[in-house]
């Protein structure tokens, strides 16, 4: 009869192990990516990281089968932002989120991730503060601005160039660059040779590019986003002379970005930029992962950050995932293993802070050089594990 009954509760116990596990079976990642606009390019590296990446190692980490919910976000446009996560929380009923992109689209979902206890990615927002303080769920995978704005300045006095202009974009991150690139340079007894801000849709440069010829400076620090802006910039600065005059290019990688570089074409040749990848990074992950998107892509793409940073997105999230393994989801079990999490990414080594979510990582100076015949950010000097501050 003992035997009867433990074999009766053993099978129940199965049967509610067995339902355990089903209702956790399938776990839905929302993907609020631009698939759209100046800025699509982003959403469709995205996409092919993320499908790179479950070809080696498949959808179900840790038992947890992924569904994958994608809406575009058009670039930034916070109030489409805030629409299209309320509806993939509340709706579709999304668990982690890779996105939303740009700033103004991070800060616009980060009440509504934090009320349903969301984890999302920040992939493609750089503005400090928008990650741990504004959003306790979120870990970034992109940059942190103070991590590429700061390091140029000393940079570029070393090399003797000690008039800068600069130039940014006219939102939250580019105000904040240029914050810090200024700061920066006077610390290194540099000198401002003057700054502008250039609007997010339509710019007419020829008029910025006359301000820059006044002042005469030794080199132009910019900083735009991935896309036209980044592009139409230095393709600027070099139709009008100015490079070929002597003067220097510099700013953070989106000016060069590999996804555009080819854009730029020749202007960018010799542009220096601060980065956290480059196809030229010398190691064994980053030639595996390089070669793995370019025959996805049939040779039609270029790997650039937003590729490399849903790459490590979806690293960390499979991490956590396996963490979890025969649980069901918790965002707060999620969220702690995620912050203080170590791991080797293409870019070189990545830690998430332990406090706050944000990434520590390596910064690179990079020059464009032709490589093969192809244009390439290569790298010259590695500033290890630089802070998000």
């Amino acid at each position: 009869m003992k035997t009867a009954l433990s074999m009766l509760a053993a099978t129940a116990l199965a049967a509610l192990s067995a339902q355990a596990t089903t209702a956790q079976e399938t776990l839905k990642i929302g993907v609020l990516q631009s698939y759209s606009g100046m800025t699509a390019l982003g959403g469709t590296h995205t996409d092919m990281a993320i499908k790179l990446f479950q070809q080696k190692y498949g959808d179900t980490p840790g038992g947890f089968k992924l569904q994958l919910v994608r809406r575009d976000t058009t670039g930034p446009n916070p109030e489409v932002a805030k629409r299209l996560v309320g509806e993939v929380v509340t709706r579709e009923r999304a668990q982690i989120l890779i996105g939303p992109d740009f700033t103004p689209n991070t800060l616009a979902a980060a009440p509504i991730l934090t009320e349903a206890k969301v984890p999302s990615f920040v992939t493609g927002a750089a503005t400090t503060g928008i990650v741990g303080e504004r959003s306790p769920y979120s870990a970034r995978t992109f940059f942190a601005t103070p991590q590429l704005c700061k390091p140029l300045a000393a940079y570029a006095v070393k090399q003797g160039w000690n008039k800068i202009f600069v130039v940014a974009a006219d939102f939250a991150p580019g105000h904040e660059c240029e914050k810090f690139f200024i700061a920066a340079l006077k610390e290194a007894n540099g000198t401002l040779a003057g700054n502008l801000r250039t609007p997010l849709s339509n710019p007419e440069y020829s008029g910025y590019i006359q301000r820059i010829r006044d002042a005469k400076p030794d080199a132009v620090f910019i900083f735009m986003p991935l896309g036209e802006l980044s592009i139409g910039i230095v393709r600027a600065i070099n139709d009008s002379g100015l490079k070929a005059s002597g003067l220097k290019i510099m700013g953070t990688g989106d000016i060069t970005d590999e996804g555009y570089v080819d854009a730029v074409g020749d202007a960018a040749l010799g542009v220096i930029t601060t980065g956290i990848y480059s196809t030229q990074h010398k190691s064994a992950l980053n030639e595996e992962f390089v070669k793995g998107f370019m025959q996805l892509g049939e040779g039609k793409h270029r790997v650039g950050w937003s590729a490399v940073s849903a790459w490590d997105a979806m690293r960390i999230m499979y991490d956590a995932l396996e963490s979890m393994k025969g649980q069901k989801f918790d965002p707060d079990k999620f969220k702690a293993f995620v912050y203080g999490h170590k791991f080797e990414s293409p870019r070189g080594p990545v830690q998430i802070d332990k406090s706050n979510g944000d990434i520590i990582q390596n910064v690179y100076i990079r020059r464009v050089e032709r490589v093969n015949g192809v244009l390439h950010n290569v790298e010259i000097e590695t500033i290890p594990n630089v802070p998000f501050k």
